[in-house]
């Protein structure tokens, strides 16, 4: 176990602080150097102190690239003494670029995906500190949320972060979320909002759509733009997509207000919209809202890529959907390269996925199929997903189009539970509509009318008018 654990890459430690603590950040880092000659051999932990000054020069602002680094950290040491620090044009109304990191870190930590396992917080010693300091350590104290420190002086925190690394070895291999309900300057209940998004979708994983519709719509009153577009995608999934185009806009208002409109995250909430908009059909307003994303996007990190692949998976449908298949390619295209140097497994399964639909439009039938049961096979192992339920679909839909639909309508069964799992009652209706026609096709009558009546309800409930003329359509030529 030892011998492994040498090997591995170093923890990373997030350093925050006002500029008055140069003292300070010197001490941690000298703690850490030493730490890692005395102990890293031994215990197989060593660690790596990242600082604000690994951000390189960005159009953005800047505080956004220091909060990358943050999601990138195993670790965060916060240190207050007199200085609170200076704005950081925080469209969530941080008073501080410490106060946005230092909050940053507590999101990071309730999240069970994000490496953050532990935040530490130091309070140094001063006659006079800063009225938020203060009422910051008074408000840890009185709501008992989160350890912290005080220091004496360097000798007392360097003896302190000693003990802290120390312990912090058991942390090494595990995570165990941790969600902390802490105020920032501004009053906004930030962390409760994150809090509640991320139960909210947990609960819809889960099955208990309610419920968690329930904590969504609380978490995007409470929060900023990440809890609307999640509230957004939630209501786009259930059919309401006037509801879902009033969210998106909320967040990209957010945004707008902040500033913050040269970001990864602004540009998510542009295709959100476009997203919606191509639900509504209105696939040229769509592909022109994705453009406009596209030029949002700025710098190479796996979350502005994640992102600019997305926007490329959206404009490669709304353009297959105006039957411009050229367009689609290359969209489809631009993904799966970045998603191939970025190796990410889900990302090329999408990107297949996609490439692969282009293939049953264009009649190369043995292609699809290759592609499909490459995707299936990734994702076998692998949790029920919005991914696979699109994946049982396609394979359903070649299998159909082989003249094998015997074989299609397990693979439509299943795309159908996933969707109903998930609560997509958009994904629902589409693999109703699918199974419909397996079932037709395979004369099996009864099943195929209760699937397309099923369909044709669900797709009156959301409006979508030409999803209930062809579950209409289907239900005429079964009675024909």
């Amino acid at each position: 176990m030892v011998r492994s654990m040498a090997k591995a890459l170093p923890l990373r430690i997030f350093l925050a602080s006002p500029g008055d603590l140069d003292d300070q950040r010197a001490v941690v880092r000298e703690c850490v150097d030493e730490h890692n000659a005395e102990r890293g051999g031994r215990c197989g932990v060593t660690y790596e102190v990242v600082e604000w000054d690994r951000v390189r020069g960005t159009a953005r602002r800047p505080q956004e690239a220091i909060n990358e680094l943050i999601t990138e950290c195993h670790f965060m040491i916060t240190l207050f003494k007199k200085s609170w620090g200076s704005a950081s044009g925080s469209p969530w109304g941080y008073t501080s670029g410490t106060e946005e990191e230092l909050f940053t870190g507590l999101l990071e930590l309730g999240q069970a995906e994000r490496p953050m396992r532990d935040v530490w917080v130091g309070f140094i010693r001063d006659e006079s500190p800063n009225e938020r300091i203060a009422a910051l350590r008074q408000q840890i104290i009185d709501r008992n949320l989160l350890m912290f420190e005080s220091v004496t002086d360097l000798r007392d925190l360097k003896t302190r972060l000693k003990d802290r690394l120390e312990s912090w070895e058991a942390f090494a291999a595990t995570k165990c979320p941790i969600h902390i309900d802490l105020l920032p300057s501004s009053g906004k209940d930030l962390l409760r909002a994150a809090n509640l998004r991320i139960r909210g979708e947990k609960l819809v994983e889960l099955g208990q759509s309610s419920a968690g519709r329930a904590l969504l719509e609380e978490a995007a009153v409470l929060g900023g733009p990440i809890e609307c577009l999640a509230h957004a995608r939630f209501l786009r999934r259930d059919g309401d997509l006037d509801g879902a185009y009033g969210e998106t806009q909320r967040a990209i208002d957010h945004l707008v207000v902040g500033g913050s409109l040269y970001s990864a995250l602004a540009a998510d909430a542009f295709s959100a919209q476009a997203r919606v908009l191509s639900a509504q059909h209105r696939y040229p307003d769509a592909i022109g809202r994705l453009e406009q994303a596209l030029t949002l996007v700025v710098g190479a990190e796996d979350y502005a890529q994640s992102i600019r692949c997305r926007i490329y998976d959206d404009l490669g449908l709304a353009y297959r959907k105006k039957d411009d298949l050229l367009g689609a390619r290359r969209s489809f295209e631009s993904a799966l390269q970045a998603r191939r140097e970025a190796d990410s497994a889900n990302g090329i399964c999408q990107s297949l996925i996609n490439l692969a639909r282009l293939e049953v439009a264009a009649g190369g039938m043995g292609i699809a199929a290759d592609y499909a049961d490459e995707v299936i096979a990734k994702l076998r192992d692998t949790p029920p997903s919005g991914l696979h339920a699109n994946a049982e679909v396609l394979v359903a839909q070649i299998r159909l189009r082989q003249g094998r639909p015997e074989e299609a309508i397990p693979h439509a069964d299943k795309a159908l539970a996933v969707n109903r799992q998930l609560a997509n009652r958009q994904g629902q209706a589409i693999s109703l509509s699918v199974l419909a026609q397996c079932c037709r096709e395979a004369g099996q009558d009864v099943d195929a009318e209760k699937h397309a009546r099923a369909c044709l309800a669900l797709n009156e409930s959301m409006g979508d008018v030409e999803g209930a003329e062809k579950a209409q359509w289907l239900i005429d030529h079964l009675r024909g």
